[in-house]
């Protein structure tokens, strides 16, 4: 007897139906260790935009919000936000399938995130509105849309959102995913700044990436230390650096390793694309090692 048909006859299968839903442990295996690559990113994605708020940090007499100080408490706060996203992933996973007994992963919602950080409290607290009042109004929400999902309300809100609007929602947030899953500090860093475009094509290996200062009013008018180099770089400043990142051609492989085996409708070709984009950047001592490369 396998080890399907050992699951399948235990508590285990019988709560979740694997016999009525035409599935086995195997199936059901191989898609939960895809869902949890696909999303894992959100353990890093997710910390890293909502401490660029700066959270509950203070910033200094001084004002400086590239401080050191105010930098190191952001830290500790993305920290912070890494085991409660895990949590709160963990929890809602749990729930899903013990109460709804429904193969979906849940973690925190990508583009919402990114609407508070940079359009309700803004970059490091300096928008209009409060971190505390902002996480404050966050908590109201939740309890308002539980009361719409208990009462039944909120399907019906949802069936009032115009079609074309449901349709594109899903889009654009993809659309904002792949751009960070572009991008350097979340992604293979096809995708760079520009102040001539806002964004252009990058690769660049990081000594020959040159930071792009933020212009603040302290930055304007002393310059010199006051203007503290941001996140964003650029390649343009090298001539022929862009695309010669090691980093990045791996990333750009894995891409392709998914998608071919995709298109042959191979049933791990997710799993096989992350789990060789892992292997790769474990190998110590190379340009593609997770810990020396960037």
């Amino acid at each position: 007897m396998g080890i399907n048909e050992i699951v399948q006859g235990s508590f285990v299968g019988r709560f979740f139906q694997l016999e009525e839903r035409k599935t086995n442990f195997g199936t059901e295996a191989r898609g939960a260790a895809a869902t949890f690559l696909t999303m894992a990113y959100v353990l890093a994605v997710n910390p890293t935009i909502l401490s660029d708020s700066g959270g509950p940090c203070v910033v200094g007499e001084d004002g400086n919000i590239f401080g050191a100080e105010y930098l190191a408490c952001i830290e500790e706060v993305k920290r912070e936000y890494i085991t409660s996203t895990a949590v709160a992933s963990m929890i809602g996973c749990i729930l899903m399938g013990v109460m709804a007994n429904l193969p979906i992963a849940l973690a925190p919602g990508m583009g919402l995130n990114a609407y508070f950080t940079f359009g309700v409290v803004g970059f490091h607290g300096t928008g209009s509105i409060p971190f505390e009042a902002a996480i404050t109004a966050v908590l109201i929400e939740g309890f308002i849309f539980l009361f719409l999902a208990v009462t039944g309300v909120r399907f019906f809100v949802a069936k009032l959102i115009p079609e074309p609007v449901r349709v594109a929602a899903p889009a654009a947030i993809g659309a904002f995913l792949a751009h960070l899953g572009l991008q350097t500090s979340e992604g293979i860093g096809v995708v760079v700044g520009d102040s001539a475009t806002a964004v252009t094509l990058g690769g660049c290996p990081p000594e020959d990436r040159t930071s792009l200062v933020p212009l603040t009013q302290d930055c304007f008018d002393f310059g010199g230390d006051a203007c503290t180099p941001g996140g964003t770089y650029t390649c343009d400043n090298v001539e022929k650096s862009a695309m010669t990142s090691g980093t990045t051609w791996v990333g750009i492989l894995g891409l392709l390793i998914t998608a071919i085996l995709l298109a042959y409708k191979n049933k791990f070709a997710f799993i096989i694309g992350i789990g060789f984009i892992c292997i790769i950047s474990w190998i110590p001592d190379t340009e593609v090692n997770m810990s020396t490369a960037s």
